[in-house]
């Protein structure tokens, strides 16, 4: 997605982040033990969202620390600085940097942490020669990315119902690649180019856990980037057939719903 679709789905975000958080916090925590942030390190989080998982790692980094919490989005990254407070982060900078042209210097940051950014997007992805530019030798780079579309139900469910209905395109032939490409052996070979040795890339098991309706209908309509954007323009029993469609796609869980997903954490360092 463009950063104009991000700066539209930013106050969404910031409305759902705590269902968004408490379906991946494992994720961040994972990225964050790997990367071991240590006191008075630089870290970098790129595409940080509503930067939690950053926060997680500034409270490793000390008073002398520093934590830069970044994204493509103005409206993200002012969330993130609200946010931030939640947390009690007071040594964070907040930043608007693209990750394919990071407005930093080279060598300056001790690592960087990504969760769900799009670093393996283009080929080669400019976002992982950047990361190797502005890390310093030996730094770390701690990022996950969701595993092949296939895997992720809560990507298909909702499109599929939305591409059946016709409100939406089929994925193009360049998303289909990108999407291919989210497997570990794909990932590694990346690294490998972009000037990373040996990557450590566990599977992680992710579910969206909906206590009801309302909440499966909320993260749908809300939250799901082109298919929430989407959603808007349908007069409300076209909206009402969707949203019966997914209830019934959905998974049942502890008398709520599920959409399940996998994520591919993944870890290396810059060669030195």
């Amino acid at each position: 997605m463009g950063s104009e679709l991000w700066e539209e789905l930013a106050p969404r975000w910031e409305r759902g982040r705590e269902l968004l958080w408490d379906s991946a916090r494992a994720v961040s925590e994972w990225l964050v033990d790997r990367l071991d942030p240590q006191p008075g390190q630089t870290i970098l989080d790129l595409a940080a969202g509503t930067g939690e998982t950053g926060f997680l790692a500034a409270s490793r980094l000390g008073g002398e620390g520093r934590l830069i919490s970044s994204d493509l989005s103005p409206q993200m990254v002012d969330a993130a600085r609200r946010v931030a407070t939640l947390f009690d982060v007071t040594n964070a900078e907040f930043r608007l940097l693209d990750g394919e042209a990071i407005e930093l210097p080279d060598a300056s940051v001790d690592g960087v942490l990504s969760r769900f950014g799009y670093v393996l997007k283009g080929d080669p992805p400019p976002a992982l020669r950047e990361v190797r530019r502005v890390l310093r030798p030996g730094g770390r780079f701690a990022f996950a990315v969701w595993a092949e579309r296939g895997r992720n139900r809560w990507m298909t469910v909702p499109a599929e119902v939305m591409v059946e209905r016709g409100h939406l395109a089929p994925q193009s032939e360049s998303e289909v690649r990108l999407s291919e490409r989210r497997n570990p052996e794909s990932i590694s070979r990346l690294l490998r180019d972009a000037g990373f040795g040996e990557a450590e890339i566990e599977e992680m098991p992710v579910a969206y856990r909906f206590a009801n309706a309302e909440e499966l209908w909320f993260f749908v309509s809300e939250l799901r980037g082109p298919v929430a954007l989407a959603l808007e323009k349908l007069d409300a029993g076209e909206r009402a057939a969707v949203r019966e469609e997914i209830e019934c796609r959905a998974d049942r869980a502890g008398g709520g719903f599920e959409l399940g997903g996998v994520s591919l954490n993944v870890v290396c360092s810059s060669l030195r």
